[in-house]
């Protein structure tokens, strides 16, 4: 009867482990440029009910020259509405939803984060779906 629970425990702690390692970002690729990044909502719908586009990196918020933080969409800079660490420490950088609206095409908008990280400047970028 022991050795069925711990079986079965050690099932339970398995498939958890497996379930967190799914769920973070899967099937998301970080974008391209010099660190990881990941925008939300992904698909950006004019006249959606929403108030921010998030920006979440994989940069330790503390070693970001803050005055540094820059955005663009499609070549069109976006103001930086908020900047915090994220639960792991990690920089995310909170703009506008009308904002990045505004400075998006059609189809398809890239969105690039530029920071500076130790006194190197770093640049990423990824692309959102932007619908009619």
């Amino acid at each position: 009867m022991r050795s069925s629970k711990a079986v079965a425990a050690a099932f339970v702690v398995l498939g958890l482990c497996t379930a967190l390692a799914v769920c973070d970002r899967s099937g998301k690729d970080g974008g391209d440029g010099a660190f990881e990044m990941y925008v939300s909502p992904n698909t950006i719908v004019p006249g959606a009910p929403c108030t921010w586009v998030t920006i979440h990196t994989d940069v330790a918020y503390r070693s970001v020259d803050l005055k540094s933080v820059s955005v663009d969409v499609d070549g069109n800079p976006v103001d930086v509405a908020h900047m915090f660490a994220d639960s792991q420490g990690n920089i995310v950088v909170k703009l506008a939803f009308d904002d990045v609206v505004e400075a998006a095409g059609a189809g398809a908008a890239t969105v690039s984060l530029t920071l500076v990280v130790n006194g190197t400047e770093m640049v990423a970028s990824d692309t959102v779906t932007v619908k009619n």
